[in-house]
């Protein structure tokens, strides 16, 4: 199963790769489906179990900027949706924090590793906070005499400030030509809000 922290991979991508002139490190043009594929066939003879998105959305009523960001994720979560992803909305704060994503990547992982949904999950992000998350799911796993594989895929470029994945996972990196040949030809901006 993947589970991408959409927000994560969006602010990575744009770490690594945004000082160049492609506007396409700006916002979010990663192909779900597409990268989740070429991530699993990195190891041949995998089959993709799920693919689950998770992002925060910002409240429309807090700006221009923010009711921006709101049509796009909106629109690409509706994307996804329709296309079978499991999707998870969570919020982005007043101060620009997400709110709920981390958790709900935490429980989801370690509820699908107790329904034994999973042989390998990929999570897509650098963050720390899943740590915990995987060393529960890797106890669940022995217990039930299992042995699962845990990867945390990221964006790495000249602009990123680690190569550290998640701790307790194999570390992949996504580098500038794997990320751009997975850009999604769909563009989910609403071109009246004008940002």
């Amino acid at each position: 199963i993947i589970f991408f922290d959409g927000q994560n991979l969006y602010r990575r991508a744009l770490a690594a790769w945004g000082g160049t002139e492609e506007e396409r490190y700006f916002y979010p043009s990663y192909d779900v489906e597409k990268l989740a594929h070429s991530l699993v066939n990195i190891t041949p003879e995998r089959i993709i179990a799920g693919i689950r998105f998770y992002t925060g959305v910002p409240d429309p009523n807090l700006g221009k900027k923010e009711k921006f960001w709101h049509s796009f994720w909106s629109n690409k979560l509706r994307y996804l949706k329709n296309r079978g992803v499991a999707t998870y909305r969570g919020r982005i704060s007043s101060s620009g924090q997400e709110k709920g994503v981390d958790v709900s990547i935490a429980v989801d992982l370690i509820r699908l590793t107790y329904e034994q949904k999973y042989e390998v999950a990929i999570i897509i992000s650098q963050d720390w906070d899943f740590g915990p998350a995987i060393r529960l799911a890797k106890q669940i796993a022995r217990d039930q005499q299992r042995a699962l594989v845990f990867e945390s895929c990221f964006p790495y470029g000249p602009g990123s400030q680690s190569n550290r994945g998640i701790p307790g996972t194999k570390w992949i990196e996504i580098d500038q030509n794997l990320y751009d040949a997975n850009c999604d030809p769909r563009d989910y901006r609403d071109k009246d809000y004008g940002f």
